[in-house]
């Protein structure tokens, strides 16, 4: 059914690109999510070894600080750092829960533990930097792309469409293969017979 709605003017809708653009998505959804992409193939293994070595050390000391009912949570972030197929998110948290966990409840304290922190730091930065990147190139694209004739004439297709409704389009096919298509024509919904 067509309606009329109360569209921006093609100035506001200009206007309107770099915030339209920002949230159309989070800014990691526009990078890969592979830490290899992110952090060297040798520092990245030497981050996974870390990680089950900090693990192995966090057990024994949530042992001794008698905090023993933390390690199956640990065990269970040492296998989600394990992963081979772990997003950046997921490694890093990982790594973030199992340093907490050995700090905080194991009172753990090792050069194992300083280095995972660093190269933590290290792929957060270079993961975060590289999506903001990405996010300010969208939003540069999207603003020079909504000044342009081109733009604005799909923009007022799009809101034709919209104005218009939805449409059902009818295919029959005959009995001798051939096929024949309707017109577009307003979607109806069917009435309900109910009596309230």
């Amino acid at each position: 059914m067509p309606r009329t709605l109360d569209w921006p003017t093609r100035e506001q809708w200009q206007a309107d690109a770099a915030h339209a653009e920002r949230t159309r998505c989070h800014a990691v959804d526009r990078v890969p999510a592979d830490p290899a992409d992110w952090l060297p193939p040798a520092e990245l293994a030497e981050a996974r070894r870390l990680a089950a070595t900090v693990v192995r050390q966090a057990r024994k000391a949530l042992t001794d600080a008698g905090s023993a009912a933390h390690r199956p949570i640990l065990n269970q972030h040492g296998r989600e750092a394990a992963n081979g197929d772990a997003t950046v998110s997921e490694l890093t948290c990982a790594w973030r829960s199992i340093l907490r966990i050995a700090e905080e409840q194991g009172q753990l304290s090792t050069p194992e533990t300083a280095r995972l922190h660093q190269v933590y730091e290290e792929l957060t930065t270079s993961y975060y930097d590289g999506a903001k990147a990405a996010e300010d190139q969208a939003i540069r694209r999207a603003v020079e792309y909504r000044a342009t004739d081109e733009a604005w004439q799909e923009e007022l297709a799009r809101r034709a469409r919209v104005e218009r409704g939805p449409q059902i389009t009818t295919i029959t096919v005959h009995g001798d293969g051939t096929s024949t298509v309707s017109d577009p024509e307003p979607y109806r919904p069917f009435a309900s017979h109910r009596r309230y």
